[in-house]
Order: C-alpha cells, then structure tokens, then sequence
C-alpha cells in the first residue's frame, strides 16, 4: 500500500523551480492528532507545524519571528506582551483574529479537555490554577483587546516566550468550528489552516496531502505546491521508497546501513536538543527502588551502542538536560553541568542491584518487562540493551512493542513499567525538561514524586534573575538525577536523507520541520 499511495504523483517540471512542485515526504505513523493541544507528539507537530501557524515562526537562523503576528510591545517588567495581529486569513476565507488564539489558548488550559500540553500554557498569569480546576478561566491573563490585539501577562519574566509561542500547542483554532463539531480534527474536509498549506486529504493510517495555502500571509515565499506525507512505519520500507525516488526526503535511516550513507555523505546528521531515553515507572517494581533503577542506568554501554548500533554520531546520554542551551555566560548548560553518572560501570551496577534487592527483600527481581513502540531503530536499541542487561546484571529482560498511539496512549496513562522515550525540546531552555517530572505532570509518565524537587522547579519558574535561575536549575537536575527515575541512553542528533532536487527544508535543533521554505529544482 505504501509503495503505490505516491507512485506517480511528482509532478516537478524539468527546468528551474518546479510550477507543480510536489514534494513526497513520510512519517512513521498516523497523527495521533491533528488538533493543535492534543497532537502533543513529534509525528502531529511535524504536519501541524506547516498547515497552521502561531503568532511567531522560527527562521531560518530558527529565530522567532513575526507571524500571525506582525509585531509586539513588552512592558518594561517583562512580563506583558501586546501582540498585533496582521490581516490573515483562515483557509476558509474568514480572518483570523485575536479572539481566535484567547479562545484557542484557553481552551488549552481547560481542566475538563485534559490536554497534555496544557502544562506549556502555565507560564501565563492564572493559567496553572485554572488548569488544575482550583482557579477560573476569567482569571487567565488572555485576552483579545479587539480583533488584531491580543494582551498576555505572564506570571514572571520568560525569556523564551517568543519561541514558545510558536509550537503548535499555541497555534489559534477556528472556534466556530471547533465548537459546531468535536470530531472536527479527524479528518481533512473540517481542519482549517491558517499556515503555508492546507490539507486536503488524509487517508488514515496510510497518507495525508496538502497544498499550498492561497489564503496564507506569505504565500509568496511558499514555493511548493502540494506535500504528500506517506505513513510508513518500516523505516526501511521508507529507504527503500527513497531509493525508487517515491520520496524526496526520509527523516529516519536504517540502522545497519547508517554509518555507510553518513560516511559516503548521502545521509547527512545535524545537531538536535534531544535526548533518548528509558523510563522507569516508580510505582512498578522492581523501580520502586532507587538503587535498582541506578543500576539499571549504569550497566550499559552507551559509547558501544552509539559507535555500533544507533550509528549517528550521537552523545551518550550521562545527564538528563541535553547540551544546545546557552547560560547567561554564554557556555552551554549541559558543558556546566556535566556528567552525573559513569558510562558502563558494571561493577558498581551489580553493588547497587545486590544492595537495592537486598532492601526490597527479593531473592529474584521480578520480571522486567521494556517496551517500545513499533520501529526498526528501536527494535535493535532495546534488544542491545537487552543483552547488555543479560551480560552485566544476569536480568532476562523481556522486550514488547507496540503501535504507536497505543503505545503513546499506555504511557500517558502510567501503564508501562519501562519504556522508551525522545523527548526533543518543546522551546529553547532546560526548564522544559525539568518540569516534566514535577509530582502528577501530566509529561511526568512514571509516577516520580520529590517535594524538594517540585519546590526547586515551581522557584525556578518565578525567578526573574537569569544567572540565579540557572543554578537553580542545575540543583534540580543534580536531585533528578541522585533519584534516577529514568535511564539516559543519548542525546540526539537528526539524521536524514533528502534529494539533491530538494532545498530549503529547515530542521530546527530546538523545534519541528519546516516546509515554508521548501523548493523543488532541476532534476
């Protein structure tokens, strides 16, 4: 199915850039959703990102800047923002308005839609009490002064709130649609786009098709006419397609073939705030215990799976922030921070696995059981890790994968015992990967629970003082890390392929895939 859904499809011309530009893409599962606070995944942001847009657009130097809104006044304490919305319009023809993101952002925060990127939104003033159903909704600090104005105070000073605001979480939606049909981002015909495209078609489970928006602002820097996204969840099903020229770019390569096409130069691997990882759900055992799950973070060999299998010139993992984020000095927090924990230290993970078995009473750990969600790449992660655990601990760890929404949905629900992760950044700032495992966030999938901890993250929140704020945070991390609910496995880098017919597509370190740019050339 997949390899006829774009069979035939391209219809680029052979001289110059493309008049019926068609650039074939995949992704590696179906949107979980396409509904801006609910899609809070990579796969939905990555077609999100390019049929909507927020008040702010990374650029290609993935900078904010002005989009829906053309400009934007801060008050001298830093924390109110008058945005000014220029005239755009919704696919449909109707404008977008500043009462379209107040009605958007709020129903965000709303308790009762329990969306699970609410949490982004709490930086504004009365957000986070409204959220948690303690405060009302007249109390969030959102509101649409008139059609083109839109005022938001935030609670403290956020230097990155320009780069938050433009993550799909914060896109406006059309709220007269929004509330005629609550099925109303299931399917192409009812989403309406106020970004570069629009989606036409989305086929479940096998493609989605956009084209390029008339409607949009800068539609004359969109220079792609149409966007197919086939739904491959073999990653060499998605090479092999590559390689008949059915696709123009893939976003995964296969792991045994990766080192090859990097050292050949075909594939071509960039920076990204990312890191991978295994969770440990604290409330399963044996990771009720703190030096099991330390031991099970120190039996591995990261430098071995990174050179041998995962083959993208990645970092191991011995911290949790990944590097990419600037101190007020300008030295990179993760350089400051350093490391926490040793690379493949068997000797001290089989004292701490005795010692930890030893408090909890086993005479046997109980079973283990690693889960992750169906992919090639991570198949023959887990199944490293599995040997290693095998080898250095004498643990049988039993492996299972599931699909990808299904699997996204159990760990969301804290059902996993232990399962993996990517986590890339949601804006600029190491906060957002501490925040995550304050006691019952939502992004917090395995129950962990530190009151020192949660104090140290709700005061790294109202601290103005930049250098301050950011020892608080490496004193969060130093906790995180004593309490190792998690196993660090790399930190990230985007590793892709694309045509030499292709340019202009712009990967964000901290964000998602850009098509705005996108061009199709002489072949």
């Amino acid at each position: 199915m997949a390899f006829s859904i774009l069979a035939g499809c391209s219809g680029n011309s052979s001289s110059g850039t493309a008049q019926n530009a068609v650039l074939n893409l995949e992704v590696g599962s179906e949107p979980p959703s396409l509904d801006p606070p609910k899609g809070f995944d990579s796969v939905s942001f990555d077609i999100l990102n390019n049929v909507m847009e927020g008040l702010t657009r990374l650029d290609k130097n993935h900078e904010p800047q002005p989009a829906m809104a053309e400009k934007w006044e801060i008050s001298p304490d830093k924390k109110t923002y008058t945005f000014t919305l220029r005239d755009s319009k919704w696919s449909n023809g109707d404008p977008v308005t500043a009462h379209d993101f107040e009605f958007a952002w709020k129903r965000m925060l709303d308790p009762n839609n329990a969306f699970p990127s609410a949490f982004l939104g709490h930086y504004i003033e009365g957000a986070e009490a409204y959220n948690s159903g303690k405060g009302s909704v007249d109390d969030v600090k959102v509101k649409a002064l008139d059609d083109k104005t839109l005022q938001v105070t935030l609670r403290a000073p956020t230097g990155f709130f320009l780069d938050l605001v433009s993550t799909p979480s914060f896109f406006p939606v059309h709220k007269a649609t929004v509330e005629k049909n609550k099925n109303w981002s299931a399917d192409a015909p009812t989403i309406l786009s106020n970004g570069p495209f629009v989606l036409k078609e989305w086929k479940h489970d096998q493609s989605l098709k956009a084209v390029k928006n008339e409607n949009y602002w800068d539609k004359d820097a969109v220079k792609i006419d149409e966007v197919n996204w086939s739904i491959v969840a073999e990653i060499n099903t998605a090479y092999q397609m590559y390689q008949t020229n059915q696709l123009d770019a893939i976003e995964q390569v296969p792991p045994d073939l990766k080192k090859r096409l990097l050292d050949s130069g075909e594939a071509k691997s960039i920076p990204e705030a990312s890191i991978y990882y295994y969770r440990m759900n604290t409330k399963m055992e044996p990771f009720q215990n703190k030096n099991i799950r330390k031991a099970f973070a120190l039996a591995i060999d990261r430098k071995l799976l990174v050179e041998q299998v995962v083959q993208g010139g990645q970092t191991p993992a011995l911290a949790h922030v990944p590097p990419g984020f600037k101190e007020p000095d300008g030295k990179d927090f993760r350089e400051t921070g350093g490391n926490y924990i040793e690379d493949n230290n068997v000797a001290k993970a089989k004292e701490l696995l005795e010692k930890g078995m030893k408090e909890e009473g086993y005479t046997t750990l109980p079973p283990v059981t690693m889960t992750y969600n169906t992919s090639e790449a991570h198949k023959v992660i887990a199944e490293a890790l599995q040997q290693m655990y095998k080898k250095n601990l004498g643990v049988d760890v039993k492996l299972e994968n599931k699909e990808w929404k299904v699997f996204l949905a159990e760990q969301r629900a804290r059902k996993l015992q232990f399962s993996r992760s990517t986590i890339p950044a949601d804006y600029a700032d190491p906060l957002n990967y501490l925040e995550l495992y304050q006691t019952d966030h939502p992004g917090n999938r395995v129950n962990y629970s530190n009151k020192e901890y949660d104090a140290l993250v709700k005061k790294i929140t109202q601290t103005a003082d930049e250098k301050e704020r950011f020892q608080l945070m490496h004193k969060a991390e130093e906790i995180f890390m004593e309490d190792m609910p998690l196993v660090p496995i790399y930190f990230g880098k985007k590793t892709f392929m694309e045509k030499p017919h292709v340019t202009g597509i712009v990967r964000h370190p901290v964000g998602n895939r850009e098509l705005k740019w996108a061009q199709i050339t002489k072949k």
